[in-house]
């Protein structure tokens, strides 16, 4: 839909490279890439917040989904070629309301409605997809914008929560089940902690830098839940069977699993690279009875023994 954008000049403005983003964005999820947030950090050299603010502000209109993958689509029954405009005349009046939305609260309110109306066709999709929710939280607030630029410039900053007051260097806001972390290492005990951005009551930035000695992305890769251990690798092997293997095959349960063997009657040996129980424990209690975990022992008595205690509260 947008094959035939014209080439850059020479001479990029700013709302020109917001523009020429969106509407890649919007040809990557109208070609179906599935891209995530970071891809789109990277692709564009943006923060998290720009991206934030892209999905949930600059293009709230589209009908954008994210699957379990934390990948970005659109809803099913969606498509940008069902648009009742050609890919010219639709650059043309996002380009022309641009300029004008913001002159004032009524003309923001209308351009949005224009948007809404002629860049959104009516469809009635036949499938219905619930997306997670995210916390709600400020992207504009003094907080996040000193947070982002303490990452982006590699300053240590000291953070106030209720009990304690931290020492950090900050890597990266990240989201677990909806919720919004901070990710970063404790300059106290070197290890990489995560935070609740609720709960920091005050910030702020000191002159110290920093220097990441790995890429932040490759100690994420490993990370599934906010209960993150550094410096903590444990492997969970599990038996799968035959009734439900196709959905551990049909996509990754975790972002680490790999399936070790596929076995005669149809069962499957998994294996997950965790850093803490936390991390695999619900995965686990949501495909039971239909898994099994063999190793490690440990692990798995100690799983037992807490189903075991959970019954006993039905025999009283």
């Amino acid at each position: 839909m947008f094959e035939n954008l014209p080439k850059k000049s020479t001479k990029v403005t700013n709302s020109d490279k917001v523009l020429t983003r969106l509407i890649k964005t919007l040809q990557m999820l109208s070609n179906n890439e599935l891209p995530t947030r970071q891809e789109l950090m990277e692709e564009f050299n943006v923060s998290a917040k720009t991206i934030q603010r892209d999905i949930k502000q600059r293009l709230h209109f589209f009908p954008i989904d994210e699957d379990s993958l934390k990948r970005l689509k659109f809803e099913e029954g969606f498509s940008l070629n069902k648009a009742s405009l050609k890919e010219d005349e639709m650059l043309f009046v996002y380009l022309s309301l641009s300029q004008i939305k913001d002159i004032n609260k009524n003309f923001e309110k209308t351009t949005h409605s224009i948007f809404s109306k002629l860049l959104t066709p009516r469809y009635s999709p036949a499938y219905h997809i619930k997306a997670n929710s995210f916390e709600n939280i400020d992207i504009n607030s003094k907080l996040l914008n000193d947070i982002e630029i303490s990452i982006e410039y590699k300053n240590t900053i000291e953070i106030h929560l209720p009990n304690k007051v931290l020492s950090l260097e900050p890597y990266k806001v990240i989201s677990f089940d909806g919720i919004w972390y901070l990710f970063g290492r404790d300059i106290k005990d070197k290890k990489i902690k995560t935070v609740f951005i609720h709960q920091i009551k005050n910030m702020k930035i000191l002159k110290e830098k920093f220097v990441v000695d790995k890429p932040i992305d490759e100690i994420l890769d490993n990370v599934h839940t906010a209960w993150f251990e550094d410096g903590n690798t444990m492997e969970v092997k599990i038996k799968v069977h035959e009734n439900v293997a196709y959905n551990f095959k049909l996509k990754k349960i975790l972002p680490s699993q790999e399936i070790i063997s596929e076995e005669k009657d149809g069962s499957l040996v998994v294996m997950f690279t965790v850093t803490t129980e936390e991390d695999i424990d619900n995965t686990i209690k949501a495909w039971l009875p239909n898994i099994e975990i063999i190793s490690p022992l440990s692990y798995r008595d100690k799983f037992i023994k807490e189903l075991e205690n959970y019954l006993s509260l039905y025999k009283k």
